[in-house]
């Protein structure tokens, strides 16, 4: 058995060579006569500060795309095509990439590029030169070399502002400046100085503020490649007769909201050729629509941030424009201002009004589906209903049930009587956008944009072998912090599972696996909170940064109540509905980078820690909280439950049953687009699971601070993903590298490998 796998895996690594040779033969085979491949590109920068990734975007013409830095495998498929008009030469040449044809004259405005790039860095002496060889008649190489001097810095920075309204507002905000003594001097930094000053302007009421008007006047008469640095702004330029020199705050004298009307013909008569019917009052706001208002005006209120009086402040109208997007209510959201021309407030101020125009979207939607089942020859068919009504108690909160019931005909182990299997379940929730009891506070919605989700569910499923129910109650709230900040906080998750009846002869086939655990009755009170980090670079190609922390605790709650309606059992826990519910704590963190190397290639980095501890009712996890490794999304050389803990051996003749209390993983991953709808990637996997407490006489899986690095497992493999768009479909292939679960002498696996030393997972979507 043993030789026909391992003949299996050397057919499937020798086709694998075989395609990679295939594609990897760069050949000039539809480089034209008279032109040559550009076969290499090359830059030497001697500079650390000069990032090679960075400069290589501002060079006109690249060498065809590679995959690990030499294999050129897109030019390899297009190189596999025939001459000939056929349907599959069209579609080689259509998912791979031509070669690309050597331009002499892209070389000079490559120089011509890097060289602005580097001046704009700050590099004002910096020299690019090119070398072009020709290593064979159908190929050529180019050589960049940069000499990037000295780097240009800041001297001094000195302010040129002759508009008194705005001159002591930039020079107390000068604390904050960007341009600071010593710094490089860079294009992109006066850039982003300009938008910082203007951002601030915009935010104390200069709503005409703009950063055309501010400029820079350079010397760099110092010496020691020192510039000093002079930061003009410039007067108001007069738009109407009776306009002054001075740039002139702006106060808001109305907000009107108008509810309805056509997105279209916004764009092309205006906002004011509109005619409403009605008009309605409301905490200082005026709400204007036709006929009937569908929701309550506090929605609008308690969604904005822009009010009559204040100042007029950017960051306030973008603000609200995110509030009432996330209301789902609306398809359509405009904010604009009008200038009221000759009108000031009290503070002389000139004013303006902001139009806020909103359009509605269809409030319910509905979907039936039908499908049919064949699970290993047994068919069956299955129906659901889902409902949505996304302003169900006028106040833009979105309801939602659904419901399932299906049946399938399947045979009874060891028996050809047929039998119907059915399982039937709902689900309601319902959405608030705002925090409801015990939590209430209607301001804080503008601040962080909250929600409250009540949740319950319900499923029953009936088979001859058991009968199960599972019941589900949640309370939870949810905010955004900032933009790249969100907190959720489940004040409840209640979950109860009763079996009330099972058969004898399933019993006794559960008895010695994991599944025994799924099958018994049990109930959970857990109280969780969640903060996730979400921040994406700005740049050509932008990198990702995820971080997520959870932490939950669950039968403390049950635990300060119990002694009042209930006594503790002899054995010293308390029982609710006759089950002995769990008490534990729990914290996770995991991280995960995205480093984008170019448009078509990544490195993932992730790393995932987690601990349970269990306590007082109940001294070990619940099966659903316990911690296990290998599968599709964690070690791909194992597979489900297939490693750990620690040094434990596995009886591979038997069901996978290996969890614990406590979980390291760490993933390296490469990953680039191939052709078409496939992308490929190469992994390295570590981790593994450990007890904290010592069960079933197992020592060799507790957690040791002094052992445990030589029981993490490592796994290497290759990955083929199918990107349809709407969603991925992944094949894994792993291979055990360092396996601790085998007696020592063996662990290292690369000297003779077994069926049970590889493992294909298949997921949707990618691992992390």
């Amino acid at each position: 058995m043993k030789s026909k796998q391992n003949k299996k895996i050397k057919i499937l690594l020798v086709f694998s060579g075989i395609i990679f040779l295939l594609c990897s033969c760069v050949t000039t085979k539809y480089v034209p006569e008279d032109e040559r491949l550009l076969s290499k590109v090359e830059i030497k920068n001697p500079s650390s500060s000069i990032s090679k990734q960075e400069i290589k975007t501002y060079v006109r013409q690249q060498e065809n795309l590679k995959i690990l830095g030499f294999w050129k495998f897109n030019l390899g498929i297009y190189n596999l095509s025939g001459k000939k008009e056929k349907k599959i030469n069209n579609w080689l040449k259509k998912i791979g990439e031509a070669p690309v044809i050597f331009d002499p004259s892209l070389v000079d405005k490559s120089v011509s590029q890097m060289t602005l790039f580097l001046n704009n860095q700050g590099y004002y002496l910096a020299e690019v030169t090119d070398t072009i060889r020709y290593p064979s008649k159908k190929k050529a190489k180019v050589t960049y070399k940069i000499n990037a001097g000295h780097r240009y810095r800041i001297k001094d920075v000195f302010y040129r502002i002759e508009d008194d309204s705005i001159k002591s507002l930039i020079l107390n905000d000068s604390v904050n400046s960007l341009l600071r003594r010593g710094r490089a001097f860079t294009v992109n930094l006066h850039d982003q100085e300009r938008e910082r000053i203007t951002r601030m302007l915009n935010n104390q009421g200069f709503y005409g503020f703009s950063k055309e008007y501010i400029n820079f006047e350079l010397d760099s008469m110092h010496g020691n490649y020192l510039i000093s640095d002079t930061l003009v702004v410039e007067n108001y330029i007069k738009q109407y007769p009776d306009d002054n020199e001075h740039h002139t705050k702006y106060s808001i004298r109305e907000v009107i909201f108008h509810v309805g009307g056509s997105s279209q013909d916004v764009i092309l008569e205006g906002i004011t050729s509109f005619q409403f019917t009605d008009t309605l009052n409301y905490q200082g706001f005026k709400i204007v629509y036709n006929n009937k208002l569908d929701f309550k005006p506090n929605v609008l209120i308690n969604s904005n941030y822009i009010n009559p009086g204040n100042l007029y402040r950017i960051d306030l109208v973008e603000r609200t424009h995110l509030l009432l997007s996330s209301l789902r209510i609306f398809r359509y959201i405009n904010i604009n201002f009008r200038v009221i021309e000759g009108v000031f407030d009290k503070n002389g101020n000139k004013q303006i009004d902001c139009i806020i125009h909103l359009i509605q979207s269809d409030d319910k939607s509905h979907a039936f589906d039908i499908e049919g089942t064949n699970s290993s020859g047994n068919f069956g068919a299955a129906g659901s209903f889902t409902f949505q009504h996304k302003n169900i108690f006028k106040g833009a909160e979105l309801f939602s049930i659904s419901a399932r019931i299906a049946q399938q005909d399947q045979f009874i182990y060891k028996s050809q009587k047929l039998f119907n299997t059915i399982e039937a379940g709902g689900e309601a929730s319902i959405l608030f956008p705002k925090f409801l009891l015990p939590i209430r506070i209607e301001r804080f919605r503008q601040r962080y944009n909250p929600y409250t989700n009540l949740s319950l569910s319900y499923n029953y499923q009936q088979r001859p072998d058991y009968t199960r129910t599972i019941a589900n109650a949640r309370m939870a709230y949810s905010w955004r912090a900032s933009r790249t900040t969100a907190h959720n906080f489940s004040l409840f998750d209640f979950n109860y599972v009763d079996i009330p009846h099972i058969s004898t002869e399933f019993k006794s086939r559960i008895d010695s696996t994991f599944l025994y655990n799924i099958y018994q009755n049990h109930l959970i009170l857990s109280t969780n909170y969640t903060i996730t980090y979400s921040h994406q670079t700005v740049g050509r190609y932008p990198n990702l940064t995820h971080i997520r922390y959870n932490i939950e605790a669950a039968g403390n709650l049950l635990n300060l109540f119990m002694p009042l309606i209930s006594t503790k059992s002899e054995e010293n826990y308390y029982r609710l509905f006759g089950v002995r519910y769990a008490q534990y704590i729990k914290n996770e963190i995991d991280i995960t980078f995205h480093n984008r190397l170019n448009r078509l290639t990544s490195i993932i980095y992730h790393f995932f820690a987690g601990v349970g501890i269990p306590y007082g009712n109940l001294d070990i996890l619940p099966f659903a909280k316990r911690y296990f490794s290998g599968g599709a999304y964690s070690l791909r050389a194992w597979t489900v439950r297939g490693i750990g803990p620690g040094f434990v051996q596995i009886d591979h003749s038997n069901f996978y049953n290996q969890t614990a209390d406590l979980r390291l993983e760490a993933n390296l991953e490469y990953r680039f687009k191939l052709f078409w709808i496939l992308e490929g990637a190469f992994f390295l996997d570590a981790g593994n699971i450990w007890d904290i407490r010592k069960r079933n006489a197992r020592d060799e899986g507790l957690f040791k601070f002094d052992e445990f690095y030589k029981q993490i497992a490592l796994g290497t493999g290759f990955g083929t993903r199918f990107d349809f768009k709407f969603f991925l479909f992944r094949i894994d292939f792993g291979l055990k590298i360092y396996d601790p679960s085998v007696p020592q002498g063996i662990r290292w696996r690369p000297a003779r490998y077994s069926r049970d030393d590889y493992a294909f997972n298949f997921g949707i979507g990618y691992p992390f």
